[in-house]
């Protein structure tokens, strides 16, 4: 049986970023439409609060940042159907840049309407992915449901436990399984 699971990240981001600083580039990635986005590089004012480790992902909710390290993971495995920018992100009292990457994946109808439940037409009880509507996809978000939510197969889900485990990525990402 295939396996998919929600992404998720542990890491506060209000503690990262300052209020203002995602705004940019927030409503192209609710919807995955990274054509209103250019691939020119860009950077990001974070907040003062010093940062000793930087996660290897960071998720506001909306904004999805993953670390060079990261980025080097999906590259491996070939992971490359999702939307990359370069985004630097930057504490200049520090005089600290540390490269990250936007990776937005697309949308895609892969819902099993039928099965799953939704409280009020919009927020999801239960979320059921129709595993032969994903095609080579391993990360990606549900075309019909209007909200920012990134699924992964069970084959990124083992690539990135194994990675988290063995600590070669830190523990920033965390799953939740999903029906099928």
């Amino acid at each position: 049986m295939i396996s998919f699971y929600k992404l998720g990240c542990h890491i506060n981001s209000s503690s990262i970023f300052n209020e203002n600083s995602l705004s940019f580039i927030r409503d192209p990635c609710w919807s995955s439409e990274f054509q209103f986005l250019n691939k020119e590089p860009v950077e990001i004012e974070l907040s003062n609060n010093i940062i000793h480790n930087w996660p290897d992902f960071i998720f506001d909710g909306v904004v999805p940042l993953i670390s060079e390290r990261l980025k080097d993971v999906f590259d491996e495995h070939g992971i490359d159907y999702l939307f990359f920018k370069k985004v630097l992100l930057k504490q200049s009292h520090r005089g600290v840049k540390e490269l990250y990457w936007l990776a937005l994946p697309a949308r895609i109808n892969c819902l099993n309407e039928s099965e799953s439940v939704f409280d009020d037409g919009c927020a999801e009880e239960k979320v059921v992915i129709n595993p032969t509507k994903i095609g080579r996809y391993d990360i990606f978000k549900i075309s019909s449901i209007k909200n920012p939510d990134i699924y992964v197969s069970e084959f990124l889900y083992r690539v990135l436990s194994k990675l988290k485990n063995d600590d070669v990525i830190d523990g920033s990402i965390e799953f939740v399984k999903c029906s099928i």
